[in-house]
């Protein structure tokens, strides 16, 4: 898991605490469904989206910044395979963000389910 961390830079960490918050609030909501909550989650949910978007963006211009200004890189034949592995790790954000907002919706959508009828 530091490895799956690691790979995603400074960003990730974003990521994590957007959302986390989503996670928590998406699981207060679950249990205790209120209107405001609900629209507290839905910005949180996207607040945590922005930030999956802007950590893959920045960690991609990481990449495409740090490959050529390493000589032994940018005329190395594992040119290709240098990059693919840049390109994994730029997406672990993704992969994070991703899966914490399946949750934080899955959350969403039962609580929904559970609000009052007014």
């Amino acid at each position: 898991m530091m490895e799956f961390m690691r790979a995603g830079g400074v960003p990730i960490w974003v990521v994590l605490v957007f959302g986390l918050i989503a996670l928590v609030t998406g699981a207060i909501f679950l249990f205790r469904p209120t209107e405001r909550r609900g629209k507290v989650l839905r910005g949180l949910m996207a607040a945590t989206l922005y930030s999956v978007l802007a950590a893959v963006a920045s960690d991609l211009a990481a990449v495409c910044a740090k490959v050529p200004r390493n000589p032994e890189w940018a005329k190395s034949p594992d040119l290709p395979l240098i990059v693919m592995t840049g390109i994994g790790e730029s997406l672990t954000p993704a992969i994070l963000g991703f899966t914490i907002l399946s949750l934080a919706g899955l959350f969403s959508a039962i609580g929904h389910r559970r609000l009052p009828v007014t």
